[in-house]
């Protein structure tokens, strides 16, 4: 058997920027580089970018077994959200799904809210987990093993039957996509039901996800790391969290938005960018955040008519995110209604009305594979 560490090693890490480092080799991959560490305003994003939704290790080899020890910390939330997530890990064989295997141990990372959706975090510790991927054939293959949206994942190291070589280089596009918890799929049951990356699959793109749950703020950082990820193409699915956080108003949603294209276009002057805005969430088509938690149900309030003056709703931001476009002189930025991958007829498949579920992710996928005709 060969045993490999994860970084500093043959195995290629695809959709991580950056490291945490713990004591006895034990890595956590992270979904931002560490110069944005300082810029944080809350608690969440520095959660939510260690959940790595989209991240994949690559690497090649004729091992018939593989395993893989890892750590995971699976979320859930007092009173909303009380049974834990599975953890999985799905393992492609020259791009095909060929297993999926998930971490029945761990921590449990605890999250516990007030009225609005403001948390504190506890962990309640657990064991690691050794995930063996047997009968793979001795023939050598392309392996990725893509990580589960659901947790934060420790990575400790990786054992192989024979010897792990580099990954052949890759000569699909590069796709980088932005959004919120509806592009991280926390409710995802597998990383492959994804809805960014089973779009990529459907659409043969390689896809680096900055979908953060709560997070999709518009924030300097994330323009700035977006800008410079090589990408053919873009996609920013934007809205839901600026509603549901109530963080901003037409006055700063306007010029932020522009200034989330003018940074990312520093970089990528004519790269096609496609914005995406909101999908269907019933307690926000008219009424703005913040999103408020009873037990286990979300909604929100109406506020007084004298308050209201230029609160986003999920209809203005639709409106506004389509004048924006038409604003710009740029023949490479397009846009794509929401609710055309997510309706008030898909309600089933969103069991709180906010995220979907996993069978609505991947009809978003689905979806948006068939609707995306942007040519990169």
């Amino acid at each position: 058997m060969f045993t490999y560490p994860i970084l500093d090693s043959k195995i290629e890490i695809v959709g991580a920027l950056g490291y945490d480092k713990g004591a006895d080799g034990w890595v956590t991959p992270r979904r931002l580089p560490d110069w944005t560490r300082i810029q944080f305003a809350d608690a969440g994003i520095e959660r939510f970018l260690k959940f790595p939704s989209g991240v994949r290790l690559r690497f090649k080899t004729s091992a018939d077994q593989i395993t893989l020890k890892v750590l995971v910390s699976k979320m859930v939330i007092t009173g909303l959200a009380e049974d834990k997530r599975p953890a999985a890990f799905d393992l492609l064989v020259d791009g095909k799904e060929v297993q999926s295997l998930t971490a029945d141990h761990g921590n449990v990372l605890r999250l516990t809210a007030g009225l609005t959706a403001v948390f504190v975090e506890t962990i309640e510790p657990g064991d690691p987990d050794l995930l063996t991927f047997s009968n793979l054939g001795n023939d050598e293959k392309d392996i990725e093993i893509w990580l589960p949206s659901s947790a934060i994942v420790e990575l400790k190291e990786l054992t192989a039957s024979k010897e792990i070589l580099p990954a052949r280089p890759s000569d699909k596009k590069k796709w980088v996509h932005y959004g919120s918890s509806i592009s991280h799929c926390v409710e995802a049951v597998k990383p492959m039901d994804i809805w960014p990356v089973r779009a990529a699959q459907l659409l043969n793109l390689d896809v680096i996800n900055f979908g953060f749950a709560g997070e999709c703020q518009l924030d300097g950082f994330a323009a700035r790391s977006i800008a410079n990820t090589p990408a053919d193409f873009i996609s920013l699915k934007l809205g839901i969290n600026l509603v549901n956080a109530d963080s901003m108003r037409e006055r700063a949603f306007i010029p932020a938005v522009h200034s989330l294209l003018d940074t990312i276009r520093e970089k990528h002057p004519t790269t096609p960018i496609l914005i995406i805005s909101p999908i269907w969430c019933p307690f926000h088509e008219t009424t703005p955040g913040p999103i408020m938690i009873d037990g286990n149900s979300l909604f929100a309030k109406e506020r007084p008519a004298e308050l209201a003056a230029g609160v986003l709703t999920l209809v203005r931001i639709r409106e506004i995110l389509k004048e924006v476009i038409s604003k710009r002189a740029d023949k490479n930025l397009h846009y794509m209604n929401g609710l055309e991958l997510m309706n008030e007829g898909d309600v089933d498949l969103m069991p709180d009305k906010l995220h979907p579920n996993s069978a609505g992710y991947r009809l978003m996928a689905e979806r948006f594979a068939k609707l995306q005709t942007i040519k990169f």
